[in-house]
Parts: C-alpha cells; sequence; structure tokens
C-alpha cells in the first residue's frame, strides 16, 4: 500500500510540472498551523486520548500554480507545502491524564478547486476545496522523559491522504500581482495502514491561516498581442 501511494504521488507531481507551463499563476505563501488527533481509537476499540490539552501554532509554507477554468472564477490549483506540527495531547491511566507530545513535520503535494463567490472591484470572496498526500519529513514522540522516533518504531502512519476546505479573500495589486488571505480545515482519510499499530484508527485534523501573493505568468502569447495593441495606438 504505501509502494503505491508513492507512485500516485510521483504521478501527481508529474502532471503537476507537466501543466505548470499552461498556468496562469504562480503563488508562495506561508502562514501558520495547529493540529490534534481526532476520534482516536486504540486495538480495544477506546478512546483514550485527553484533547484538553493546548494547541501550539507552528509554521508553514507553500508554492504552486494556478490555472484558470471558468472566466477566472473558478481556478484550479496545484503545489506543495511544508507544514510542521506540534501536538500536545495526553492518554488516560484509570482516571490520571499522561502527558503526551508530538512533534512533526509533513511535505505534500495538493491540488484542488477555488471559487470566487463574490467579486467586488479588485477584492474576491472565494471559498475552496482540495486533497493532499502528505509524507512525515520527521517525527517523534515525547513521553515523560521517552523520546521515540517515529521513524524508527511503526507504530505511525508515515503517509495520510487529507481534505480540505475554507474560505479566503484576494486582492488584485496590480495586473501581474494579487494577495490573499486563506482559512483552511483540514482532516485525514481514516484507513488502515501498515505503518501504525494494528487497530488504531484517528483523524489529524489541522487549522491553518495563510498568507500568499500571486504572481500573472506572462506568456509569448500574451506579449504578442500587448505589443499590436501598442503599435496601433
Amino acid at each position: 500500500m504505501f509502494a503505491k501511494k508513492i507512485k500516485n504521488s510521483i504521478l501527481i507531481l508529474f502532471l503537476a510540472v507537466l501543466y505548470a507551463g499552461n498556468a496562469q499563476q504562480f503563488y508562495f505563501e506561508t502562514g501558520v498551523s495547529n493540529a490534534f488527533f481526532k476520534d482516536y481509537v486504540n486495538d480495544s476499540g477506546e478512546n483514550t486520548l485527553d484533547l484538553d490539552y493546548s494547541k501550539p501554532i507552528e509554521p508553514m509554507f507553500g508554492g504552486g500554480f494556478r490555472f484558470n477554468i471558468y472566466k477566472e472564477r473558478i481556478r484550479l490549483n496545484i503545489g506543495s507545502n511544508y507544514s510542521k506540527y506540534k501536538i500536545k495531547t495526553g492518554f488516560y491511566s484509570g482516571n490520571i491524564s499522561i502527558p503526551l507530545t508530538y512533534n512533526l513535520s509533513y511535505f505534500s503535494i495538493k491540488t484542488g478547486v477555488n471559487f470566487t463567490v463574490i467579486r467586488w472591484k479588485k477584492l474576491d470572496f472565494q471559498i475552496h476545496s482540495h486533497i493532499s498526500h502528505n509524507w512525515v519529513v520527521s517525527g517523534t514522540s515525547k513521553y515523560r522523559d521517552t523520546v521515540i522516533d517515529l521513524y524508527k518504531e511503526d507504530t505511525f502512519d508515515k503517509t495520510l491522504f487529507r481534505y480540505h476546505f475554507g474560505i479566503g479573500l484576494e486582492y488584485e495589486i496590480s495586473k501581474n500581482l494579487s494577495t490573499y488571505v486563506s482559512y483552511d480545515l483540514g482532516n485525514s482519510i481514516v484507513e488502515s495502514n501498515r505503518d501504525s499499530n494494528q487497530g488504531e484508527s484517528y483523524n489529524l485534523r489541522t487549522n491553518s491561516l495563510s498568507f500568499g501573493l500571486l504572481f500573472s505568468i506572462e506568456k509569448k502569447e500574451d506579449k504578442k498581442i500587448e505589443n499590436i495593441e501598442n503599435e496601433s495606438e
């Protein structure tokens, strides 16, 4: 299953590179996010996690390409992200909650669609939805004074498929430059995986706030049209 996931993601990356030449814009973004394990079930079918701990905010970075699908109101996005998560939780031993901390870094490839719902002058109100394939780049868990490398211990899923949705505002600064702010809610698809303990399942829930810049890609055809228009004037 792991090999199949890798092949599928390599295919997505190849298609992204292949179609990048047809993109109308490329973007860079940075932001912050937090994460927690939702709907955890252990091998006995019980939820033993304590979710009342604080949810630390960690940085994220990303970039990619945007394609116009319909009248600049529906756009396809293809890109990648690097995100860090610090998850503070605990597991119950009787009535006592024992602290457990995860430090995780993920690299992801994502694709999805942006919809402009309302357009007012140079400001767009948007909703978005996308899916992503995520790999753990590095990860540790700390229980009391014990630190576990999650790569060496086969007790944690190292790859995740996730689905996201959210809202955003985009403002056109100039013909070739726009800026945006976006809120994103992400969930992982719960599935059986040989990377984790048998019988365990969970949903990695994230909340993200990102800020980005969109740059228009000037094509040769556009340049020719612009030159012709200038000459005619």
